[in-house]
């Protein structure tokens, strides 16, 4: 099923009207961040090249919001962060159903924001459960981490039989959650593509601030324009004309 990127972008702005209104009832805060942020600020809307939504939920709510968020009804479809239907990182996704291929499908990526503990030993043991939750969520070795992190984790698919991986992924699950009603100076967007990065202050997220995104108002990071720089810089400034190019769409529809 052919869409153009601009229906393809409708499509994830009903999904999103959706994930909005279950998590809104529920009281449960989100925020739009990564390039969807940026959108919202500079454009109002998508960037006009951007083919996803990315949206962010502190850890102590994400377990609520998945239950929420699995309620999402037809065509609409809630790919949950320990029961991924394709492979994948520890993030949820919602797709849109509607016969084509998943992979190719609409999507939205729910990130979890977790508290990072404010000693610097106790943030290295959390780096490293996360790395290891990583690997026994998505069940093969990590891709684009590094080659430490990529030779660590085939040795743990290679070496531990699933009952084994199960038993990593709810003790390393423990490990990076623990700090999640905590009050630290730092939080993270563990599983964020920009790595070491998504680390900000706390107050940076605050209480989401709403701000037009195309028909609607949606919440950006309290300190959204604070956020933006710390991770993409001067993110007001367009990017060469030959990056202005989606991600995912143009792979999948000529």
């Amino acid at each position: 099923m052919e869409n153009t990127l601009r229906e393809f972008q409708m499509h994830e702005l009903e999904m999103l009207k959706a994930l909005s209104d279950k998590l809104e009832s529920a009281g449960i805060r989100f925020y739009l961040i990564g390039g969807s942020s940026i959108g919202a600020l500079r454009h109002q809307g998508f960037i006009p090249w951007d083919d996803d939504v990315d949206v962010a939920i502190m850890r102590r709510d994400f377990k609520r919001a998945e239950e929420m968020l699995c309620q999402l009804k037809a065509p609409f479809l809630y790919d949950p962060v320990e029961k991924h239907v394709i492979p994948d990182a520890p993030l949820g996704h919602i797709y849109l159903n509607d016969g084509r291929p998943l992979e190719e499908a609409p999507r939205i990526d729910v990130f979890a924001i977790d508290n990072v503990p404010d000693s610097s030993l106790c943030e290295k043991f959390q780096n490293l459960c996360s790395m290891i939750y990583h690997v026994c969520v998505l069940r093969r070795p990590a891709e684009n981490r590094g080659k430490f992190k990529k030779l660590f984790t085939s040795a743990i698919c290679n070496l531990c039989p699933k009952f084994l991986l199960d038993f990593l992924q709810k003790l390393a699950y423990k490990g990076v959650t623990a700090w999640q009603n905590k009050s630290t100076k730092y939080v993270s967007n563990i599983y964020g593509v920009s790595g070491k990065n998504e680390k900000v202050p706390a107050e940076f997220y605050g209480v989401p601030r709403y701000v037009a995104f195309e028909d609607v108002l949606m919440p950006i990071p309290e300190k959204a324009e604070e956020y933006n720089t710390h991770i993409y810089g001067d993110y007001m400034k367009y990017p060469p004309e030959e990056q202005r190019v989606p991600s995912h769409f143009g792979k999948v529809v000529k």
